[in-house]
């Protein structure tokens, strides 16, 4: 039966990247995904964009992408935020941070691509796809797993089970890890689109009464939407020809891009939030979307996984040198309850920050009672004017506004 230090269960974003980052430090790794990789099905590589934070984007580059993202990431110059029907708003600008750029947007298809890429060349990631994992036996020393593959069932052990399989982890269930679950009863309509007028490399988030609409600018002069709307009038606004939908959205956006002049395939995503109560049970730990599922208002999802990714990469760093050269010492540490014990009180204080403030706007900014609104926008405001409202604001767009480790490399 193989044995391996760490079995991740699904190739996703966020499960990718931890396996790129565990094989940059020399750590054997296996990942099973349910969906091949050749039937572009993958949940997490889909039509939507993802928004990365400049501190997302050192990690990426830390995993050896800089060059493969380099061409079809756009990046984020300037990000405005403003509020239908109200005179608000808020600026920030790399310029102002003295940053090349706060952050960049990338198809989800393309960084799947990348990493994908990534991992077919790196010797020490096992990679099975189709592959699922059907169940889970653990003792204290090891954990067992069965999977079934297109070439029939099999086991392997693992020192430690990374659960990456997504916010509905039919696995976290298994292991009787609850997760509260808001959900928000809307859903984001996704898509691209162009403009009249180029977006010169600005995001645009802008709040209305049903909630935020995001659009993000893309390579090419594209931009990404991202659309929130009560679930029935979200799958008619889809419906919809292209003029009509463009005619709708141009109401609510407003003019500052001209006319929308192309609107390419739509789809929509149902919105929740879920927060899995919590990160670890015996050998098995949780990150990404298993562990928490965000609104995109603050465009704060694959980011914190990312996070996740970098605490626990830099965990594992300290097991493998305390483990020397021995196999069977490196399956007992990594997989142990005093380090899974760190991660869980490491990833706390950045998760429930991040969760309470997407949370916090996700209400603030879909709530129409007056007073709240006067609110919202003499705060947009005074982060528009004030240096240090301003700079808060920059730091969090950029993902420095938490306790960000950063990637180790290895050094043989």
């Amino acid at each position: 039966m193989k044995s391996y230090p760490v079995v991740i269960i699904g190739g996703g974003m966020a499960g990718a990247s931890l396996a790129l980052a565990l094989a940059n430090i020399g750590i054997e790794n296996a990942v099973f995904e349910a969906v091949a990789p050749e039937t572009n099905a993958q949940p997490g590589f889909d039509d939507r964009t993802v928004a990365l934070s400049a501190a997302s984007l050192n990690i990426l580059n830390k995993l050896g992408l800089e060059k493969d993202l380099s061409s079809v990431a756009a990046p984020i110059k300037t990000i405005h935020v403003s509020d239908q029907g109200h005179c608000g708003f808020a600026r920030i600008s790399a310029q102002e941070c003295d940053v090349p750029a706060l952050g960049a947007v990338i198809e989800n298809w393309q960084l799947g691509q990348a990493l994908n890429q990534a991992i077919s060349k790196q010797p020490l990631i096992d990679y099975h796809a189709p592959a699922k994992v059907v169940d889970i036996e653990q003792s204290a020393d090891e954990a067992t797993l069965r999977i079934e593959l297109d070439s029939g069932t099999q086991q392997v052990k693992a020192g430690l089970v990374v659960l990456a399989d997504g916010a509905r982890s039919p696995l976290r269930q298994q292991l009787h890890i609850d997760a509260q679950i808001n959900d928000y009863h809307k859903s984001a309509i996704v898509c691209n689109l162009t403009t009249q007028l180029p977006h010169q490399n600005c995001a645009y988030e802008r709040f209305t009464k049903d909630g935020p609409l995001a659009l993000l600018p893309l390579t090419k002069g594209r931009m990404a939407l991202v659309w929130s709307k009560p679930t029935k009038e979200a799958q008619s606004l889809i419906e919809l020809d292209e003029t009509e939908f463009a005619k709708k959205l141009e109401e609510a956006f407003g003019a500052r891009l001209g006319r929308i002049t192309k609107v390419g395939s739509r789809k929509s995503f149902p919105l929740i939030q879920l927060k899995a109560e919590i990160l670890f049970r015996g050998r098995c730990v949780l990150i990404g979307n298993a562990a928490q599922s965000l609104h995109p208002i603050a465009g704060q999802g694959f980011n914190l996984g990312l996070r996740d990714v970098a605490d626990l990469t830099e965990l594992l760093v300290a097991a493998k040198q305390k483990a020397g050269k021995d196999p069977q010492a490196l399956m007992q540490a990594v997989g142990s309850h005093q380090l899974l014990r760190q991660y869980q009180q490491k990833r706390s204080p950045d998760r429930e920050q991040t969760l309470w403030v997407t949370e916090s706007l996700a209400r603030l900014f879909s709530n129409p009672w007056l007073p709240l609104s006067i609110s919202r926008n003499l705060l947009l405001k005074a982060m528009d004017v004030a240096p240090v409202a301003k700079g808060l604001f920059a730091s969090q767009a950029m993902g420095f506004g938490f306790n960000n480790s950063q990637m180790a490399s290895h050094e043989e």
